[in-house]
């Protein structure tokens, strides 16, 4: 057997193979993708399709933290543009690692089509319309139709409108369901890396799929409502995620670099990078007000937290979090007197005295003198801020029970029941589905029965009668139930403008970004197809701002 693995490479990189010309390198990448998947087993194809999709997410969702940033999660500690959306200015190239992917994909179709695995087909269809969502969603008219067609002779793929694809991956997914529920071969326990062979649970992701791009594109769907009713109340032909153990994720082994979680020692051994990510303001402060038990999983308290009460100057605290990983605080009394510190004194500088959990400033650039009037830079460092609060030492593991890589989880589909039935979208009970997102939410961090019970006794948590009200709460919970699902959340809070973060912190002079511009290479490799692109944004410019078909 030959070796499994992708020979393809991004488009990107063979248009810098100058002494080519551009037919040369679209037949090139045809003969590539001739060998992109050859003699192997679908098993072993979805183990890969499933490793490489749950990674690409969680690099976004984590590891690189333009999405973390503007969703408000990570705030950078140091070398901080990122907090002011400035990795949206330039073009981005995260639509060919989408295909990268995808060719595996279609590779893996391809095979299991020809030998009458229509389990396999549909599982691996399903995670062709994921990565084809995703590029549409952060582009606008992207390839579709025509993507992956160089072996057919197609070397200059045309951009397919939004409104087209859309409707083709909305067929695809009633496609994919059907294959898995007639197929009849089984899955590989072992190299179904999700859900371990259970063919029923496959279909409940392409189903809940589904709805999440219907309420993705309701703006723009007539009867999205009546087709995602027509899902939920058909459970036994098209089963949606229903309990907290219904999340499409991996867990990390913990043994190599490419294995771990990307905040843990191997991919970061001296800490330098976790140092530079801190909680954002709104998140701890959001936790905080809703006495929100994953707080403590999350964040670590503050190294030195200020302290305008004498008495606490000096007094230590020694904290455990749920996981059993401890802390030590030692208060500090605000020195209103050294004047080297006079200018951080200020209200939008000094912001959090007397607390233990403290988030960095959104919108405030990466300069650790002035996160909570940090000035002694002598002593704490470059990246050593003892007044903002760092990730809880859960995000320092290489593996963990709780650290996944994520793809889409179970609470976030009861948070889009609940959405659609405030708004009368669906009939049930939109307390209901809330509540099952937080729920389940918790479930998966690890919070304990009681607690989850005492938290929703709370009356800050109880839906208000209004229908705006309603769909505030159930955006923040959304919102944190999405935690670290950053690619998501981002697509989220763009569509809805909730929870309604955008003027932050020292965000107020900033844009809130609506889109990746086409990357680059695009303008080299396919002119014709990059300017029908941009002919459909609103205004016609390959900018961050310019609205996609969902926006406009």
């Amino acid at each position: 057997m030959k070796s499994f693995s992708i020979k393809v490479l991004a488009i990107v990189l063979m248009a810098s193979v100058a002494s080519c010309s551009k037919d040369a390198l679209r037949t090139s990448d045809s003969l590539q993708q001739l060998d992109a998947v050859e003699d192997v087993n679908d098993a072993y194809l979805l183990s890969s399709v499933i490793k490489q999709t749950a990674l690409f997410y969680q690099n976004m969702g984590y590891e690189a933290s333009r999405l973390p940033g503007a969703v408000q999660y990570i705030e950078r500690n140091y070398q901080g543009s990122d907090n002011y959306y400035s990795g949206f200015k330039q073009p981005l190239d995260d639509m060919y690692a989408a295909m990268n992917i995808l060719k595996l994909v279609d590779g893996a179709i391809g095979l299991a089509d020809k030998r009458g695995s229509m389990v396999h087909k549909g599982i691996f269809t399903t995670f062709r319309v994921l990565l084809f969502s995703f590029m549409t969603d952060y582009y606008g008219d992207v390839y579709y139709s025509q993507a992956l067609k160089a072996r057919e002779g197609i070397l200059y793929p045309k951009y397919d409108k939004q409104a087209d694809i859309y409707t083709g991956l909305l067929k695809e997914l009633d496609d994919a369901n059907t294959m898995i529920a007639n197929g009849t071969e089984a899955i590989s326990s072992t190299y179904d890396l999700v859900f371990k062979g259970n063919k029923l649970q496959w279909q409940e992701f392409a189903n809940s799929l589904k709805i999440r791009l219907l309420m993705r594109a309701s703006n723009k769907i007539p009867d999205a409502g009546q087709q995602i009713a027509a899902i939920i109340q058909n459970a036994s032909a098209t089963p949606v995620f229903t309990t907290a153990d219904d999340n499409v994720s991996i867990s990390y082994i913990g043994t190599t670099a490419e294995n771990s979680w990307q905040g843990g020692t191997l991919n970061d051994n001296g800490g330098t990078e976790f140092d530079r990510r801190r909680p954002c303001k709104t998140l701890v402060d959001k936790l905080t007000e809703l006495n929100d038990p994953r707080l403590k999983v999350w964040i670590a308290p503050v190294e030195n937290p200020w302290t305008s009460n004498p008495a606490l100057n000096g007094v230590t605290v020694n904290t455990t979090d749920p996981n059993g990983f401890t802390y030590t605080s030692t208060w500090e009394l605000i020195d209103r007197s050294n004047p080297e510190m006079a200018q951080y004194l200020t209200p939008d500088i000094l912001l959090d005295s007397n607390k233990l959990y403290v988030g960095f400033v959104a919108g405030m650039p990466g300069d650790w003198k002035n996160g909570n009037a940090h000035w002694n830079t002598a002593l704490g460092g470059a990246y050593g801020n003892f007044k903002v609060s760092k990730f809880s030492q859960l995000f320092r593991q290489n593996s963990h029970p709780l650290l996944k890589a994520m793809i889409m989880n179970s609470d976030e589909l009861q948070f889009i029941l609940a959405e659609a039935a405030a708004k009368g979208m669906i009939t049930g009970s939109a307390d209901t589905y809330y509540r099952n997102g937080i729920r389940f939410s918790m479930e998966r961090w690890g919070i304990s029965e009681a607690d989850i019970n005492t938290y929703l006794a709370q009356p800050s948590i109880a839906l208000p009668a209004d229908q705006a009200g309603k769909l505030a709460k159930i955006a923040d919970q959304k919102w944190l139930g999405l935690f670290f699902v950053s690619a998501e959340t981002y697509l989220d809070i763009r569509r809805t403008k909730l929870p309604d973060i955008f003027k932050n912190g020292y965000l107020s002079g900033y844009e809130f970004p609506l889109r990746y511009r086409y990357p680059a290479n695009e303008l080299g490799q396919n002119v014709d197809a990059y300017n029908e692109g941009v002919a459909g944004l609103s205004p016609q410019v390959d900018d961050q701002y310019s609205k996609m078909w969902l926006l406009q």
